[in-house]
């Protein structure tokens, strides 16, 4: 007896632990070409663990911006056109704004978690037949490159490229915001379209933006959520073994994406220097205001698409001290 206990154990647990019995193939819409290295940095990265840890059994295919351009993937992920999206909050600002939250805390994966925000987020996803998978979190943040350095008056009257999660600040600074997907941002600074254009720390290498830029505004502000995302009836129609090894690996790769963004940004760091690109710092009046700015700022535009789910994810933030604000 005690023998077939001991067997009937172990194979419970080899059940358990086993990959996914059923070879599952998705199709994943990217918001970025490889030229942004996130994409080859840390999404590649990520895809190619979870293939490796289900013995080969899940394995994803990317398409990027060429297929459907960057502010317009949320539809068609939603309606099962492809099953995975990896893109930024502010590019689907128009059909949600709970994931431009992610970007105006201040948390790292972890806190992400114990705060109720991860949960509550993706439950705001699923009412728009969307399942948050993982949040590859950039730490460093966005930086804005200009064409000229600051003023004394920060960057008033420039015109600066930015999404919507970018206005509030850049209108604080004195800029014009401009809307331009980032296939535009090269030839719109070098045919002086716009005299800036704000953007993650990680970027100005792949897409050459040095070449049409000299200087890069500091101190950076915010972090980057990177959110991948699947078609809800996809993600139930899974088998349990899938979903779990997804999950598990999703929250461990949360982790090691923040150290391979900090490598990639020290590497383009010494890239833009030896390319000429300087530092230019902003300084008086401007400097304190740059936290606060950014999260009430990007919370408030939020609230005006998303009023009460925003509302919520504020009281977390604030619960948790999460706000990135000075004194917290």
């Amino acid at each position: 007896m005690r023998h077939l206990l001991t067997g009937l154990l172990v194979t419970t647990a080899i059940t358990i632990s086993a990959p996914p019995a059923f070879a599952e193939d998705f199709r994943m819409l990217t918001g970025w070409d490889p030229s942004y290295a996130a994409v080859p940095e840390v999404l590649d990265p990520f895809m190619l663990r979870l293939q490796e840890e289900s013995d080969g059994n899940v394995n994803i295919t990317r398409s990027g911006p060429e297929t459907i351009p960057p502010f317009e993937q949320l539809d068609p992920v939603s309606r099962g056109l492809f099953d995975m999206l990896f893109t930024n909050g502010a590019y689907h600002y128009n059909e949600t704004s709970i994931g431009m939250t992610l970007d105006a805390i201040s948390a790292d994966p972890t806190q992400l978690h114990d705060s109720g925000i991860w949960d509550y987020v993706d439950e705001q996803y699923q009412t728009l037949g969307l399942k948050l998978v993982a949040v590859l979190y950039d730490m460093n943040g966005y930086n804005i490159i200009l064409k000229e350095p600051l003023g004394d008056n920060a960057l008033e009257g420039r015109r600066v490229r930015g999404t919507p999660i970018y206005h509030p600040l850049i209108e604080e600074l004195g800029g014009a915001p401009v809307v331009l997907p980032a296939s535009e941002i090269y030839p719109s600074l070098e045919r002086g379209v716009v005299e800036g254009a704000a953007w993650p720390t990680v970027g100005a290498v792949g897409f050459r933006w040095f070449e049409v830029a000299d200087y890069m505004m500091r101190p950076s502000f915010g972090q980057v959520g990177h959110v991948v995302l699947m078609n809800l009836d996809r993600w139930n129609a899974l088998e349990d073994e899938t979903r779990a090894l997804i999950e598990r690996v999703a929250r461990e790769f949360e982790l090691e994406a923040i150290e391979i963004f900090n490598e990639v940004v020290a590497r383009e760091e010494e890239t833009l220097a030896s390319e000429g690109m300087e530092v230019t710092e902003l300084t008086g009046e401007f400097l304190p205001l740059i936290s606060e700015t950014w999260y009430e700022g990007a919370m408030t535009l939020a609230a005006e698409q998303n009023a009460e789910a925003i509302a919520e994810v504020r009281r977390l933030a604030e619960e948790a001290g999460l706000t990135g604000a000075e004194g917290e």
